[in-house]
């Protein structure tokens, strides 16, 4: 019999062609048997990073979503320079290739009577994180707060919260930013509230009466603090189970308390320990009353240089996750300083990071060098993110987003690694991925690449090394999957390399 070269090709590309169906529908049969978005419920203590139900080391990138003015959402219907948080922005953001949103959940909204929940907010919280699902976007629920209450010209805890009584009318806000305290209405809000605007809202954490109402917090007086937690419980209830929520973020840059009558919590590092802890505790005694899976996020004080914690919350590593932000100031030294501080911690306290909020706006040139840098740390660190904010991004007069800023928030990055990823990175000058991890042959779960269609408008290509070692099945416009090879039974180091076309 003659070997005929033409017919032996054609054959091999018919089983070519039959094998990569195969394949195909073997990967598609994976995504078809698991519809929902996997859970986030557990921190790798040995790696310090995010682990899904199916064991891959997942990163996010995203931003935030907060209302600081009644009536403490954003608005679910979308127009042009309108910062609203609805279908269409969700869709926004699935397209920018973003996958977590930071969504305010302010207590004020919540509870505006004492006792009592407004459940038509926390409804329309609810419906907002169920839209992020639909959309393939996973929510971190943050109980947002800066400065507090409105009577500091700020926003976070209820109206009933703070008291008239509790500092002598000598020392009532912003004492001593202004020696003379603001005249406030029947509500005890400064009054005009043009009054706001004369003193810098970062500095009023050192007035008398901030300090006061922290402390008062973290001393549980009035049961304030048993409040604060029985909140949570109340967000637990209306979560627990939701597969797109992967924590509970519990206060936003808390304050370290009482400096007036206790200067030694200016010290880095002694309010987490002193005052912070017993909160983050009293809070998730109450979460777990309801829900023992979902992550709890901790913050602490907003000036720490290194964690002062001496423990996670109920000393569980694996169930937790430490929340900080990059600005400076108050931070010092560059963010790659900051990042590498925080991974001491977290070796320390055996749990994981996640930079919740950093610099994402419009500024001059420095700035946005400094955001450019920004990313090329976060991932060199293979640190997740979430930029501060969402209602940044747009331009007000087009509707349509900041192309500078669009660009970073539009970068490659890999969601989920199956396996323990060893680096990743993404040049923005020339759109190339690249990513290398140990692949585990107990994961049949792929490894998600999240490639931005605007970002990579014409395609891309992409080389695996060793080669074979991963099925390539495109799930979606901005979304690659790479399913490792049944063939590949050992841990095994995989590296890929993805450029646009």
């Amino acid at each position: 019999m003659l070997f005929n070269p033409i017919a032996a090709a054609s054959l091999l590309a018919v089983l070519g062609t039959l094998l990569t169906d195969v394949l195909a529908q073997d990967a598609e049969g994976w995504y078809n048997a698991h519809p929902a978005m996997a859970r986030i419920n557990r921190v790798n203590q040995d790696t310090h990073q995010i682990v899904d139900e199916f064991g891959r080391t997942r990163f996010f990138h995203g931003t935030n979503v907060v209302m600081k003015e009644p009536p403490w959402h954003r608005p679910l219907e979308w127009v042009p320079g309108v910062s609203s948080f609805g279908k269409q922005d969700v869709q926004n953001l699935h397209d920018l290739g973003l996958n977590i949103v930071r969504l305010g959940h302010s207590w004020a909204g919540a509870e505006p009577v004492r006792g009592l929940y407004n459940q038509t907010f926390l409804d329309i919280l609810k419906k907002q994180t169920k839209m992020a699902e639909d959309h393939g976007l996973y929510v971190l629920v943050d109980v947002h707060q800066d400065c507090l209450s409105r009577q500091f010209c700020g926003h976070g805890v209820p109206d009933w919260f703070v008291q008239e009584d509790w500092i002598p009318s000598s020392s009532m806000y912003p004492f001593p930013l202004k020696l003379a305290p603001f005249p406030v209405d029947e509500n005890g809000f400064p009054s005009p509230q043009s009054l706001c605007d004369t003193i810098d809202w970062s500095l009023s954490y050192t007035s008398v009466a901030v300090g006061n109402a922290f402390g008062r917090l973290y001393n549980n007086y009035d049961g304030v603090g048993d409040a604060f937690a029985m909140y949570w419980k109340k967000l637990a209830s209306l979560y627990a189970g939701t597969a797109n929520v992967v924590g509970y973020n519990l206060l936003n840059e808390p304050w370290v308390g009482d400096t007036w009558a206790d200067p030694t919590l200016l010290v880095p590092g002694v309010a987490d320990h002193k005052v912070l802890e017993g909160l983050w505790n009293r809070a998730t005694k109450q979460i777990r009353i309801i829900d023992n899976d979902t992550l709890i996020w901790f913050e602490g004080a907003t000036l720490d240089i290194l964690s002062g914690f001496n423990n996670v919350p109920l000393r569980d590593g694996s169930k937790s996750v430490q929340s900080f932000h990059y600005y400076s100031p108050p931070q010092l030294g560059s963010i790659s300083t900051t990042l590498n501080n925080r991974h001491k911690d977290n070796e320390r306290l055996k749990t994981a990071g996640v930079l919740t909020e950093l610099t994402f706006w419009m500024g001059d040139e420095k700035q946005m060098q400094g955001l450019t840098d920004a990313m090329a740390a976060t991932d060199a660190n293979m640190v997740s993110w979430i930029g501060w904010a969402y209602e940044n991004l747009y331009n007000g007069t087009s509707g349509h987003p900041y192309p500078e800023l669009a660009k970073h928030y539009s970068r490659a990055y890999p969601a989920a690694v199956a396996g323990t990823p060893t680096s990743f990175s993404f040049s923005e000058s020339s759109a190339t991925f690249k990513l290398q991890f140990t692949s585990d042959p107990s994961i049949d779960a792929p490894t998600e690449i999240i490639l931005p269609p605007s970002t990579f408008p014409n395609g891309y290509t992409v080389q695996v090394s060793p080669d074979g070692s991963v099925l390539q099945y495109t799930l979606d416009k901005r979304t690659l999957a790479l399913f490792t090879s049944t063939n590949v039974k050992n841990a095994t180091k995989i590296s890929v390399t993805i450029s646009c076309k």
